[in-house]
């Protein structure tokens, strides 16, 4: 069978780790705020999963693998794995959103309906994401389907309504995805430089890095380096670099008794006041007040 539905759900790659809702269930289901998130921004990231979001009140700049989609209340996005992807505000306003990330081993019954129905949407080198409007009534189904999931989570018999809606969900995008064809797909070598680039982000962010070693990794310049950080991830690598550490700073922080101290050095920051500064600037509090709030709630992270 194809490795797209054989593959471990706990990748060995370049990729995010999603950190799914239920161990041995691969999605995660969450309603959720711009406002839990660091300036009002996720990380950008990719996975192999596939992602959708509604937005339920406000609107949410929506970046794919360079281009910004403007989702408004009522319509949302389909993004297709591999692709470099992340949600954000630029003025800091609220927006209230339904986030469905799942892998698509859910929907591999069989090796024959893997390459039927999974791959050729998979694998569709020319779209990487199709925007659901409201008033296209597929599109809407999708989104109203989105809402239903999110309502059944947590019930007595959830995975099974769950896995009865990804099918649901599925019909309607496999149904509507455009042909590939037979023409030949041309190699975005500006995406493959980024994700060679983030990858050495996120294998050595507890090092001291420097730009020039950013750089290396994805075998362009320093200069090319930020141009392409700024459109793909709509941030200057350092910037990144920074929010990368301090997200892995939040499960430290919430699942382990480790001392402000440690878990500086651990993420990256060799100052523990470099961290609680860098902290302070991302999410309006210090660590140690964070704790306080969240301790026990869950956090806002996601992808």
């Amino acid at each position: 069978m194809n490795d797209i539905c054989t593959k471990s759900v706990n990748l060995a790659d370049e990729s995010e780790r999603v950190a799914y809702n239920r161990i041995g269930y691969p999605a995660y289901i969450r309603r959720d705020r711009l406002s839990h998130y660091p300036n009002y921004s996720a990380v950008s990231h990719w996975h192999e999963d596939l992602e959708l979001i509604t937005v339920l009140s406000g609107r949410m700049l929506y970046n794919v693998n360079g281009t910004v989609f403007d989702i408004t209340e009522g319509n949302g996005i389909f993004v297709n794995g591999r692709q470099f992807h992340h949600g954000y505000s630029a003025d800091r306003s609220e927006c209230e959103f339904i986030c469905i990330v799942f892998h698509p081993l859910l929907l591999c019954v069989n090796e024959y309906f893997a390459d039927r129905y999974v791959r050729p949407v998979m694998e569709h080198g020319g779209q990487p994401c199709i925007t659901l409007q409201h008033a296209v009534l597929w599109q809407r189904q999708v989104m109203d389907i989105l809402r239903e999931i999110c309502r059944c989570a947590g019930t007595k018999e959830d995975l099974l309504m769950i896995q009865k809606l990804l099918f649901d969900l599925w019909i309607p995008l496999y149904r509507h995805f455009p042909a590939d064809g037979d023409r030949p797909i041309r190699p975005n070598r500006q995406l493959a430089a980024v994700k060679q680039m983030v990858s050495y982000i996120q294998e050595h962010y507890r090092e001291a890095l420097s730009l020039d070693q950013i750089a290396a990794a994805g075998n362009v310049c320093k200069s090319g380096c930020s141009a392409l950080f700024r459109k793909y991830l709509s941030r200057p690598p350092v910037a990144y670099l920074n929010e990368y550490r301090l997200s892995r700073s939040l499960e430290l922080l919430l699942q382990t008794d480790m001392s402000i101290l440690e878990i500086s050095y651990e993420v990256g920051f060799h100052h523990a006041s470099y961290f609680s500064e860098i902290f302070r600037k991302c999410y309006h509090c210090t660590p140690r007040e964070y704790v306080k709030r969240h301790k026990g709630m869950g956090t806002g992270a996601g992808s």
